[in-house]
Formats: C-alpha cells, sequence, structure tokens
C-alpha cells in the first residue's frame, strides 16, 4: 500500500505535536506499505521520513523546484523535482491509497482541501486521515462543522475526513485500508 503523508516541515514545530509519528511509521514499515512525501527531514514530514528510512522502509519523494535544496542528500526509492506543489499532489494522489494529514501550517492546509476536491471529483484515494495529536486540529474540525452547518461545505465532502486523536487510531484506519485493497485483489 502506497500512503500519501503531509505535514509540516518546519523545524520549530512543537514536540507534542509530533507524538505517536514514529509509531505510525513502525506499522508502515512492518506491513512493507511506502509513503509518498514532500523531501524534508525537518518537522512532522521529516519525523515520519526519519522513522521509515531508520526502519528500512520505503518513502518516495516528491519536491517542488523551489525546495528542491531541502531534498538534498535525502535517502529515497524515487526523487522527482516537479515545479508547483499542486503537481506534487497530482501525482502523490494518483500513485498512493490513502492520505494521513499530520500537524501542518498553510500548506498542509492547502492540500488539506485540494486532496478533498479530488477526491470528490474521484481522482483519488477515499479516505483523509487527520492525525489530530493532543488537538492540533480541533479548530479545524470545528470550523468545518460550521461551515458544513453553514452550507458552504458539502456532507460529500466532508465525508471523507477522518478524525484520529491516536496513533492507534490512525493505524487502524491504516488496517482498514489494507483489509479493503485486499477484498479488491489489489
Amino acid at each position: 500500500m502506497k500512503i500519501f503523508v503531509c505535514g509540516s516541515v518546519s523545524s520549530r514545530i512543537k514536540p507534542e505535536y509530533l507524538c505517536g509519528i514514529k509509531e505510525i511509521a513502525k506499522d508502515i514499515v512492518a506491513h512493507n506499505d511506502g509513503i509518498i512525501s514532500v523531501g524534508a527531514k525537518t518537522g512532522s514530514i521529516g519525523e515520519m521520513y526519519n522513522a521509515i528510512i531508520d526502519g528500512d522502509g520505503f518513502v518516495d519523494v516528491i519536491v517542488p523546484a523551489p525546495y528542491a535544496d531541502e531534498a538534498e542528500g535525502m535517502i529515497a526509492n524515487s526523487l522527482t523535482k516537479v515545479d508547483t506543489l499542486f503537481m506534487l499532489q497530482q501525482i502523490a494522489l494518483r500513485n498512493t491509497d490513502i492520505t494521513i494529514i499530520l500537524p501542518g501550517g498553510n500548506g498542509t492546509l492547502a492540500e488539506l482541501y485540494m486532496i478533498t476536491d479530488s477526491i470528490n471529483s474521484k481522482f483519488d484515494t477515499d479516505k483523509v486521515v487527520i492525525f489530530n495529536i493532543n488537538g492540533f486540529y480541533n479548530n479545524l474540525k470545528q470550523m468545518n462543522d460550521f461551515m458544513l452547518e453553514a452550507g458552504t461545505l458539502r456532507k460529500d465532502q466532508y465525508k471523507y475526513f477522518t478524525w484520529c486523536n491516536t496513533a492507534e487510531e490512525v493505524i487502524n484506519e491504516l488496517n482498514k485500508t489494507r483489509d479493503n485493497l485486499f477484498k479488491l485483489g489489489k
């Protein structure tokens, strides 16, 4: 199974928002799954990347040209340079089965909503797992609930979000996706 992982690349992210990421990475490696992510050794993305590389797992890095220097020297099964973040998302979404949203900033939020629109148009995977560790995304969940109630977010868009507060919940969602893929013969 391939997993698109989105999140922060900031080295300033608080440690309480990195909890559980290594546990998720160990599960990914144990199941011989791989990730596709932007190239970074820092932030929540870096926490996932480093744990998977340390476990001899599979990482495909896709990096927008303006950030290509950040991916220099990274160990990866493949390194693809693209012109824009949008191009990164399109390649990743075509080649993954599930998306995990780790704690992140504006770029992560942009990815989340672009992914939601892509799912709605049947472009990619049909599950987005939002890792709400230590309540990182509580305010976003409130805003989404408000937008749904206000009629500006369609229910069919929102149904693809799976909110997980612990690493165990994320791992359970990964297992559900693995089971579904097995049933489909993939």
